[in-house]
């Protein structure tokens, strides 16, 4: 199967995700009381929750894309697999506007709210790990890895696992530092290269050029 087509319907729902997302910006008018620097400070939730989902959406497209050029083929199960991804990506606007909305709430509100909030990121973690790991065993990787290799790269590449299972966790603590948790995990996915193309990097490097014939 063609990834092209895809990627192209992938793109398409990652962008409209990332833009639902500023959906929850909206600051109340003139007509209700209060100055616009006080209405900006009281609606920080919104804004904090804002930047973390939208980094994580910009790192997993980035990702995304990056993982799928490495693939040789597409079979059905990569395809459900990916929309199982899509899944998740999608339900992230809901996830953040419920955490922007609760964080100042309740104790219990808000922790159910940043748990609520990590557990979209660990389904869609699980899902891109599946899709990397199910490419492995199918023997779909532009350039194939040694047993030893596949099993590293797996566990690096799922690694931001434990980062949102202990968010969760995190959440009945500190609803706050559950979101920095999020964070991280996607900091650290911004530096964590798909192992298949540092691979391909490695192998194109290593491949002498052709001669020039003029």
């Amino acid at each position: 199967m063609d990834s092209g087509r895809l990627e192209a319907f992938s793109d398409g729902v990652f962008a409209v995700a990332i833009t639902l997302l500023a959906l929850d910006l909206v600051i109340a008018g003139p007509e209700k009381s209060g100055s616009l620097a006080a209405k900006l400070g009281d609606h920080w939730p919104a804004f904090f929750a804002y930047i973390v989902s939208f980094i994580a959406i910009g790192i997993i497209w980035v990702n995304h894309h990056t993982l799928f050029g490495n693939f040789s083929e597409i079979d059905r199960a990569l395809l459900f697999l990916n929309l199982l991804l899509l899944f998740f990506v999608v339900s992230i606007p809901f996830a953040t506007s419920t955490v922007a909305a609760y964080l100042r709430a309740d104790r219990a509100d808000a922790s159910l709210a940043a748990a609520i909030y990590q557990g979209v990121f660990e389904g869609m973690s699980i899902t891109f790990g599946s899709l990397f790991w199910w490419a492995i065993r199918r023997d779909h990787l532009k350039v194939p890895l040694s047993a030893e290799q596949a099993r590293r790269a797996t566990i690096r590449f799922g690694l931001g696992n434990l980062g949102y299972i202990a968010g969760i966790g995190i959440a009945f603590v500190s609803p706050v530092a559950s979101l920095a948790v999020a964070a991280v995990v996607g900091i650290y996915y911004v530096f964590e290269q798909t192992p298949a193309r540092a691979q391909l990097a490695v192998t194109e490097a290593q491949t002498p050029p052709e001669d020039n014939p003029g």
